[in-house]
């Protein structure tokens, strides 16, 4: 279980910053870093690096002063690196606590090699320069390991679940060039946080289909709670959230689920699967994404929801993990529309029902307390005749007024005044 941690630790051992020397130039860049929220120890080959999971790749190189542009000519570099694994686990008692710390003796460097997880073994054989001579004299100098009762507990946790235990594992590490004249060591912190998301519960709009939860909104704010994860765009295309909504008819279907696999309204036209959501760029992360645990039902892409009809919904958590994206899928939740009746007023206005769209998109694009004060205030019993004017200019159509309000959510646009006559 020690070659565990170990392996772990040397997964980040080079992911450094580009350090410049009067010597020559010594380079380390990253070609691509995949995150992973679960890791498996069972996915990892101790013996044979090149079955461990594609989590990255470096390019490492030193181009000496002296060099005639052939490979490994010139005078190399001599660098040691060193490094060491803390663990933050509550679970554990784990508080900042270290897990390993390795240092290498130097060893020379004269070229440039590509360093992926695939390289890694016990014996870190097999590693070449990129021109195919083969970079050696990588050994173990100084070495300290976690006490005894505390590693105990992480190889039971580990062990148990065969995966790594949620929390956070802190990377701090150095590169030091040996008898360099004007080269300063190299550090770098890194945080790796391992969530293993697999909880999803469905929070609002509804219920179970005992409840009878009636709701007030033809364009929901659907809410479901799991643990924040992110995942690589270009290693995890189909991680983050997907959404399902379907209409519940009881005298079609025997059960909810299958009313769930019946014809959807989210995604419309019904494809068969769900609908994606909505990712989000991490700030500072190139090419690292998150999303959020809620989602508004769009004025596009969807079937409208109606009055008096059920429906049920489900959501699909799919997240990284060495061993390839998983999936979790929450409960189904029903909620029920109650029809709100309507007369047809002079001229073939609609008073109610096609109306009540109308404040359905008001209901959007105001926030909740502001519309919630009005219409049961001043305002209450109000039915919009569906005559809509932007800029005071412009009449719009309940599609146009939509689209807005997708816009509008979308932070696309702001509104400066709303007026109601």
């Amino acid at each position: 279980m020690k070659t565990i941690i170990m392996l772990l630790a040397c997964i980040f051992i080079f992911a450094l910053s580009p350090l410049s020397a009067q010597t020559g130039e010594l380079r380390l860049e990253t070609i691509y870093f995949n995150n992973f929220e679960v890791f498996y120890i069972t996915d990892f080959d101790f013996n044979e690096g090149m079955n461990n999971p594609d989590i990255f790749e470096y390019s490492l190189s030193y181009t000496p002063p002296d060099g005639d542009g052939t490979p490994g000519s010139g005078t190399p570099i001599n660098i040691s690196i060193a490094f060491e694994m803390i663990a933050d686990i509550p679970s554990l008692g784990l508080d900042n606590s270290r897990i390993i710390y390795l240092k290498t003796l130097p060893f020379p460097l004269n070229g440039e090699v590509s360093i992926s997880t695939k390289d890694l073994d016990l014996n870190m054989s097999g590693i070449f320069y990129n021109d195919g001579r083969e970079l050696t004299g990588i050994h173990k100098d100084e070495f300290d390991f976690m006490p005894a009762e505390d590693f105990t507990n992480l190889q039971t946790a580990i062990l148990s679940g065969a995966k790594l235990p949620a929390g956070n594992y802190i990377f701090d590490f150095t590169v030091e060039p040996e008898d360099v004249v004007g080269n300063a060591t190299v550090s770098q912190h890194m945080v790796v946080s391992v969530a293993n998301p697999s909880t999803l519960d469905l929070v609002a709009p509804g219920g179970d289909l005992a409840d009878n939860i009636e709701i007030y909104s033809l364009y929901p704010l659907f809410q479901w709670e799991s643990i924040d994860f992110m995942w690589t765009g270009l290693n995890c295309p189909e991680c983050g959230y997907s959404i399902r909504v379907s209409e519940y008819d009881p005298m079609l279907h025997s059960a909810i689920d299958e009313a769930l696999n019946d014809q959807s309204s989210l995604p419309y036209p019904d494809n068969g699967l769900f609908y994606q959501l909505p990712a989000e760029m991490v700030a500072g992360g190139a090419d690292l994404y998150t999303a959020e645990n809620s989602f508004q039902f769009p004025f596009t892409d969807a079937k409208p929801l109606e009055e008096g009809n059920k429906y049920v919904w489900q959501v699909h958590k799919t997240f990284p993990t060495t061993s390839g994206s998983e999936t979790v899928e929450s409960g189904i939740f029903v909620f029920t529309i109650p029809a709100m009746g309507g007369e047809e007023g002079s001229g073939g206005t609609t008073q109610s029902g096609g109306s009540s769209v109308y404040l359905q998109i008001l209901e959007q694009m105001i926030d909740a307390d502001t519309f919630n004060q009005f219409f049961s205030g001043e305002l209450e019993g109000y039915l919009p005749t569906g005559v809509v004017t932007l800029n005071e200019t412009q009449q719009l159509t309940q599609d146009q007024l939509s689209a807005i309000a997708g816009q509008l959510l979308a932070g696309q646009i702001t509104i400066k005044s709303i007026g109601i006559e």
